[in-house]
């Protein structure tokens, strides 16, 4: 599989460079991460409260779970747990054929019937059963052209179990979990895809971003969050640091339910007085694409279409046809310092077109919230740009903010996909602002780190430069 191959490309390596042990992979070690958010469950079908959490928990457990489906660095499906799959002419069912042979941690074999289990605890838009241990058949009224690339989502991830005895089918067991604050994760010896290089991954929850990059700079930890305002700033003092492409993306959206925003021109006139080169310039330290549109140019392909640029003379011709509430309120997530940055600045724009404006921090999972406007966080989940679209209109819909006349895209080609998006920011009710990525600080012992485009950890197949008393070798398990 894909790391013993790996592992006879390293050998090659070690033999052409003269055996110089810095090249060569080895066994044992723990990596040592710190996050910032608080992940409350390990249940990949179970949300967390933010984006910011729920981003943290899909990495996480991409280390204990698996899916059907991968999705290659191109967005292109490949086996995982399944192993091939066929539908039919109108793609309203498809038929996946899984490993044989599997196991979850927990030594409960993973057949069909166990994927039912674990797919049924999150709401869907198909039918769903097993036909003998080893063929999931799924059915629908409506076509499913993306089906395995919406199953390439963690949260359809395989588990077994729940709470704190739940089990998955990866590279890493559950050792110890303390909800909020730290796991310990242990390699699995037995994982079908070749154990892990790592003996262990040790994961501290709750660090701010300031003592993850204090302990890296200390020693103390391998893998941290880093700022995005902050990153070039690191990469310059010689730390290493890596990004993903931008998967997360910022977005003004203006209250269905408040009076004194209902008139679509305020709305525009706010949309045309956002400076968004700036936002990406100086808050965001170019890293981060300014955008009108809700998906990357790297996923849909056509985010050039919808002009990002300022237009303050439009926004105050505007300005000058509408009656100006006296102040309108916009809330960000409180726990998110660069949502604050940028929800002032927002409001600092507003001010240029007019428009007094104050922004507020708030636990926007909230649904009783008091704004006019909130200033949301996206993660957008995949690099498939239909699922990645239908992601971002189910986290609007889940803090009742998508507009009720919201409507997905017929089928998945470009151009109904473009359709698709064009209609839900009509109207400015949704006002994109910036893509962003996701940025890593590492330790210099850490090696064969390859971050994934899309966003989140290559760590199954990192290993650690240990000190050669304490590394074990290549060629056999510690």
């Amino acid at each position: 599989m894909k790391r013993s191959v790996f592992l006879l490309l390293a050998a090659s390596l070690w033999l052409a460079t003269a055996g110089h042990a810095a090249t060569r992979p080895h066994y044992g070690g723990a990596l040592r991460v710190e996050l910032r958010a608080q992940v409350a469950s390990l249940d990949p079908a179970q949300p967390e409260t933010s984006s910011a959490a729920q981003s943290v928990k899909e990495h996480i457990a991409s280390l204990i779970f698996e899916t059907l489906v991968r999705l290659d660095e191109k967005g292109a499906a490949q086996p995982a747990l399944a192993l091939t799959w066929q539908h039919s002419p109108g793609f309203k069912s498809w038929q996946f054929t899984l490993r044989s042979y599997i196991k979850f941690h927990d030594g409960t074999p993973f057949n069909a019937g166990k994927a039912v289990e674990s797919l049924l605890k999150i709401s869907h838009r198909w039918r769903v059963h097993a036909e003998g241990n080893d063929l999931l058949v799924f059915e629908s009224d409506s076509p499913l052209p993306n089906l395995p690339a919406e199953l390439a989502q963690m949260r359809y991830a395989m588990a077994h179990g729940s709470g704190n005895t739940i089990a998955g089918t990866g590279p890493f067991v559950v050792s110890s979990w303390q909800p909020g604050q730290r796991l310990l994760l242990k390699a699995n010896d037995d994982y079908w895809d070749a154990r892990p290089y790592l003996d262990s991954v040790e994961i501290t929850l709750g660090r701010s971003l300031r003592d993850q990059m204090t302990d890296l700079e200390l020693g103390r930890a391998d893998l941290v969050e880093v700022a995005l305002n902050q990153a070039r700033r690191a990469a310059q003092e010689g730390k290493r640091v890596v990004a993903s492409s931008p998967n997360e993306v910022f977005a003004l959206v203006f209250s269905s339910n408040k009076a004194v925003v209902q008139d679509e021109r305020l709305r525009e006139t706010i949309a045309d007085a956002l400076d968004r080169a700036a936002v990406t310039n100086v808050l965001l330290q170019k890293e981060g694409e300014p955008s009108a549109a809700l998906l990357p140019q790297w996923i849909s392909g056509y985010a050039f279409l919808f002009p990002a640029a300022r237009n303050l003379e439009r926004a105050l011709q505007l300005r000058g046809e509408i009656m100006v509430p006296a102040t309108l309120l916009l809330k960000y997530d409180f726990s998110d310092p660069l949502a604050k940055d940028m929800a002032e600045r927002v409001a600092v724009n507003a001010h240029d077109a007019g428009i007094n404006m104050q922004a507020l921090g708030d636990n926007l999972s909230s649904r009783g919230s008091s704004a006019d406007l909130q200033l949301v966080r996206i993660h957008l989940a995949s690099m498939d740009a239909g699922t990645a679209l239908n992601n971002a209109m189910a986290a609007l819909a889940s803090v009742n903010l998508l507009p009720a006349d919201a409507k997905t895209a017929d089928d998945d080609t470009p151009a109904a996909l473009y359709r698709a998006e064009r209609a839900l920011l009509e109207g400015f009710r949704i006002v994109p602002i910036a893509q962003v990525p996701e940025v890593w600080g590492l330790s210099s012992r850490t090696k064969n780190w390859m971050q994934p485009r899309p966003g989140g950890w290559n760590i199954a197949d990192v290993w650690l430069d240990l000190p050669q008393s304490s590394a074990p070798n290549s060629e056999g398990r510690p």
